[in-house]
């Protein structure tokens, strides 16, 4: 069975989280597929301590909190499917600090060869750039990124078009699997 693990960057449950759950209930039609959603706002993520030692020593990060539930989940997924909201033209803080907390996978190559989908959703700018930054995590980890998502969406909320375009990108995801 292969595991899709998404990844929701927002606080809020509305238009990154809709596009996201979208996404992965799309890949779950395939009966191959188990998918499972997290929301980083629900969990205790510290800081990178940028001890730059322990991680590259060990393969893993000395910091007790939340991210040591997700180090297994990441490693047994498949799929990575990582979505947010912009924040000043960027990813929000919670989705930068799971990204630097996962340095201790990337010194193991434990992400190597998955499968990363990135979505991204702006009021008016800067969604590009939030998708150029969690591509950037993939090509780092050496994942395959097979689409994306970027939305300025003006003050309206995610609409049915937009959520037919993540529809349409997990069924490329299950396709793929």
């Amino acid at each position: 069975m292969a595991k899709v693990l998404a990844i929701v960057g927002s606080p809020r449950k509305e238009n990154t989280y809709r596009l996201v759950e979208a996404v992965a209930e799309a890949a779950a039609r395939n009966e191959n597929v188990e998918t499972e959603l997290i929301r980083l706002s629900e969990l205790d993520i510290k800081h990178c301590a940028g001890c730059g030692e322990f991680c590259e020593k060990t393969g893993e990060c000395n910091i007790e909190d939340d991210m040591q539930k997700l180090y297994p989940k990441l490693k047994e997924a498949d799929v990575l499917i990582i979505g947010t909201p912009t924040y000043y033209w960027n990813v929000t803080g919670l989705v930068k600090d799971f990204i630097d907390r996962t340095n201790p996978l990337y010194n193991t190559e434990s992400l190597k060869g998955k499968i990363g989908v990135a979505v991204a959703v702006a009021e008016e700018n800067g969604q590009e750039l939030a998708v150029s930054a969690i591509s950037s995590f993939f090509e780092l980890h050496g994942m395959k990124q097979i689409g994306s998502i970027a939305i300025a969406r003006g003050d309206k909320p995610v609409g049915e078009a937009e959520l037919e375009m993540a529809r349409a990108l997990g069924k490329r995801i299950a396709n793929q699997l």
